[in-house]
């Protein structure tokens, strides 16, 4: 199931690049596209703090999830301050989103976890009965 909807979320994010590259070469930037380009890369920043994070820093489960919680809204505020996604009176939503996609990572994060230890499990007690 992982695989399937890995693979789900990459083709669906190449056909929205080409799709997205078609329309700017025909009609150029409009503002939904420019939306969908502002979120990859926020998905980009976000995911090599995410990688430095974890390459670097060795912080119990919960701190570690506490702390990238308040840098991820950091970095969600003051990019969607400059591109105009938020202003001063409602900033707060950064917060809002980061955790709901915090909780939904965690989620997928906790199953594919557990397939991992099942499977290393699995192969443990077969080669103790090997």
């Amino acid at each position: 199931m992982r695989k399937i909807l890995k693979d789900t979320c990459i083709l669906a994010a190449l056909m929205i690049l080409v799709v997205f590259s078609c329309s700017i070469i025909w009609s150029g930037v409009t503002a939904e596209i420019s939306l969908v380009l502002a979120l990859f890369g926020l998905a980009l920043m976000i995911t090599v703090v995410n990688y430095l994070f974890d390459e670097f820093l060795s912080l119990s489960i919960v701190v570690n999830y506490i702390v990238k919680y308040f840098v991820f809204s950091g970095i969600v505020m003051l990019f969607g301050f400059i591109v105009g996604w938020f202003f001063p009176s409602n900033f707060w939503m950064a917060f809002i989103y980061v955790g709901v996609v915090l909780v939904l990572a965690y989620v997928i994060d906790a199953f594919r976890v557990r397939k991992d230890i099942d499977y290393i499990n699995e192969h443990i007690k077969k080669e103790k009965h090997s």
